[in-house]
């Protein structure tokens, strides 16, 4: 019966990260920290840090904060100096802005969360293990069954791998022009 709890609350867990909504403003995810970004962070890019430099200057520096980008050749100077992005000579900054890690590199866009493919084959999976050990229990305890009749729909399972030959075939004689001969 643990197993069956176990499986309920990973589908419940799966089903509220599912629900929970991505940041409307890509800009929100960054944060102002002194020297070096935390775990799970990395320095802010040039594209983000010019998408992003009002958000910046007006929500996390201070009026005379100096940040450095990922690229190490820019500086975005705080409101005093203006909010200007210039060159950087490596000297004078001990501001950092950080992102969360992107993961992997690539993807542009993505403002974090997973995507709608990773939160289908979470409920997928979670889905069978509580039909697989809903089942299991449920032929135990009501049917008093036992070994691998225990297992819910056991004539299904055996026969997969036939059904899935079956349509195999009646996919690859659509495809060809197949069929059954006559005899």
């Amino acid at each position: 019966m643990n197993m069956f709890k176990t499986a309920l609350a990973l589908g419940l867990a799966a089903t509220a990260m599912a629900q929970t909504p991505a940041p409307t403003d890509p800009c929100s995810v960054l944060t102002h920290n002194v020297g070096s970004c935390q775990l799970g962070q990395q320095l802010v890019d040039l594209n983000t840090m010019t998408t992003c430099k009002n958000y910046i200057c007006s929500n996390l520096m201070s009026i005379y904060a100096i940040a450095h980008g990922a690229d190490m050749t820019k500086k975005l100077q705080g409101q005093s100096y203006g909010c200007q992005i210039e060159d950087w000579d490596g000297t004078g900054v001990g501001d950092v802005i950080c992102m969360p890690n992107s993961g992997g590199g690539g993807g542009g866009g993505s403002s974090g969360g997973m995507s709608g493919g990773a939160i289908f084959l979470i409920i997928l999976f979670v889905g069978f293990a509580v039909y697989l050990a809903g089942g299991i229990v449920y032929m135990a305890k009501v049917k008093g069954e036992s070994g691998i009749n225990m297992i819910p729909h056991i004539e299904f399972w055996k026969d997969l791998p036939n059904l899935m030959k079956d349509g195999a075939f009646f996919i690859k004689n659509k495809v060809t022009g197949g069929g059954y001969s006559s005899v």
